[in-house]
């Protein structure tokens, strides 16, 4: 009996690790495989200079991004030659002049499909085409699914090779086109931000300011007579709508016509002037912005005094401090100190050597802050103005919000 039960038992675990051999092997993507070594692409690492083209495409040929450089840098030709992200490109580029072949895998078509590297044009396609332009010899991959495992690595076709490969690295680039753009719009933290003004479509108007930099929240001005708000910070999310702004998809600006009907506006004033004006509509499921910069002349004047009274006041201080010090060092007893200094002379001396800052000059602080925000609005608007931006719905959420909505329930 004993025997008949081991025999079984026996039996059983034979069963089971076959079935588990079966499934992985079934689950496991490498076909065929030996070992190999060299780079991905030969000699590109000396030739990243060269390449003045970048095509990605997806199943059926769709085209994900196609970059371009040029003299003024590179850019997105599928998206109107937006810039694109520089960092992006080049890391990438990178990656693949760095990636080492390990093994060889499947040569047979078939089996294609496992590795991600059947032919682009098929429609049930998973995997990437790459193509590099500017080259002797253009390179064109078919980049497929990640191999998985503690050490990265990638699954690659050589366009015109049968055999597959497994190589190091991730070199899968991003399979969504905007991400290959310049991405960044406009970032002014909430903390340079005074005052906010929006302009709902009905005519509404939302007012927030901030009279202390320092302080963390803003207050919400034109408050209904027995109404508070919802939260001490209701309104910090709409005056942070230029931190850190970015993109979703951009269109030349002669291509986008503010609908009316869903139009908000927007104008977002730093302590020192500068102002930025934002128009913000929804077309296509999307919320698009321009954006415009200019510079207040009273705000300017009001951040000049601002900064002189601080610095009038710092200089009093210190001038406080210092005619303390040389009195304290002085010696009345003798009339005079150890080196037969009066004592007046003394004060003035010790008031002298210390760190006394210069007289506030309101008319150089002015010329200097105005330089500053003129480069910075000439700068600002040529970037932005031949564009309309989709920027994050939650993004466009915080800058359409009336009163109500920053309101706390009745009762």
């Amino acid at each position: 009996m004993m025997q008949k039960r081991l025999l079984s038992l026996l039996l059983i675990t034979v069963a089971v690790l076959g079935i588990g051999l079966i499934l992985t092997q079934r689950q496991q993507p490498i076909v065929e495989g030996r070992a190999e070594s060299g780079p991905l692409v030969p000699g590109l690492a000396a030739a990243l200079n060269d390449i003045s083209s970048i095509r990605i495409s997806k199943a059926k040929g769709e085209l994900v991004a196609e970059l371009t450089r040029s003299d003024s840098g590179w850019s997105v030709a599928n998206r109107s030659n937006y810039p694109a992200d520089i960092t992006k490109v080049r890391e990438y580029l990178i990656k693949l002049s760095e990636s080492k072949v390990r093994e060889t895998k499947t040569s047979k078509p078939e089996n294609y499909a496992r590795l991600g590297v059947e032919d682009i044009a098929s429609e049930n396609a998973t995997g990437l085409a790459v193509e590099l332009g500017g080259l002797k010899e253009p390179i064109k991959l078919i980049i497929g699914v990640s191999s998985g495992g503690g050490s990265p690595g990638t699954f690659v076709r050589r366009d015109g090779e049968a055999a597959s490969y497994l190589v190091s690295g991730d070199v899968i680039p991003d399979k969504e086109g905007q991400n290959w753009l310049a991405r960044g719009i406009v970032d002014i933290a909430s903390d340079q931000v005074q005052t906010v003004a929006v302009t709902a479509p009905d005519k509404s108007v939302l007012k927030l300011s901030k009279s202390d930099p320092a302080a963390f929240n803003y207050v919400v001005e034109g408050l209904p007579k027995g109404r508070t708000l919802s939260s001490e910070s209701a309104g910090n999310q709409t005056a942070a709508l230029l931190s850190s702004l970015t993109l979703e998809d951009v269109l030349p600006a002669d291509q986008a016509t503010p609908d009316a009907a869903t139009t908000w506006t927007g104008t977002y004033a730093t302590y020192d002037g500068y102002f930025v004006d934002v128009t913000l509509w929804e077309s296509g499921g999307k919320s698009w912005t321009k954006f415009a910069a200019r510079i207040d002349e009273a705000r300017l004047d009001a951040w000049v005094a601002a900064e002189k009274s601080k610095a009038d006041t710092a200089r009093t201080a210190a001038e406080a401090a210092a005619a303390a010090k040389a009195t304290a060092e002085a010696k009345p007893e003798a009339g005079a100190d150890a080196a037969g200094t009066p004592p007046a002379v003394a004060v003035a001396d010790a008031a002298a050597d210390s760190a006394i800052p210069a007289p506030f000059d309101a008319e150089k602080a002015k010329a200097d802050k105005r330089a500053e925000l003129d480069q910075r609005m000439t700068e600002f608007n040529a970037k932005s103005a031949p564009w309309v931006y989709a920027i994050p719905t939650w993004k466009a959420a915080n800058l359409k919000k009336k009163i109500d909505d920053l309101l706390a329930p009745k009762g």
